[in-house]
């Protein structure tokens, strides 16, 4: 839902240390261009359904929201950055209450580049409640 991925880029976007942190606003929808600097956040839904337990229409999304660095105590100092912005925080939905964001699981993974960079991801998916 475009509504809830531009709420979460507000949400982030608006995060004067995490903005501060990356050097600027280094957020991105799903991927990084190639060549993208260290570091950044990546965010995307990870799945939603419609819950259908009342006659107003609710969703519950998933979104992964993750730093991505070449260090791993920056990647890690970033996620708390994204938690404090997003665990028990409300976002503005157009069309849409928000009415739950939750961290719910933990991600945490590295990759090796093909020029033997050791890139790691740190961050969660979150839980995000909508209703009409």
């Amino acid at each position: 839902m475009n509504a809830v991925d531009d709420a979460v880029f507000d949400k982030l976007a608006s995060g004067t240390a995490l903005i501060a942190a990356l050097g600027g606003t280094a957020i991105y929808w799903q991927i990084a261009n190639q060549g993208t600097t260290f570091p950044y956040v990546i965010y995307f839904q990870s799945s939603g359904i419609d819950e259908n337990r009342s006659p107003r229409r609710t969703r519950r999304m998933m979104y992964t929201v993750k730093a991505v660095s070449d260090d791993p105590d920056e990647a890690g100092d970033l996620d708390a950055y994204l938690d404090a912005l997003l665990h028990k925080q409300t976002l503005t939905v157009t069309g849409y209450g928000n009415y739950r964001t939750y961290r719910e699981n933990d991600v945490e993974y590295l990759e090796q580049t093909n020029e033997g960079l050791t890139v790691y991801h740190r961050g969660a998916q979150y839980g995000i409640w909508i209703a009409e």
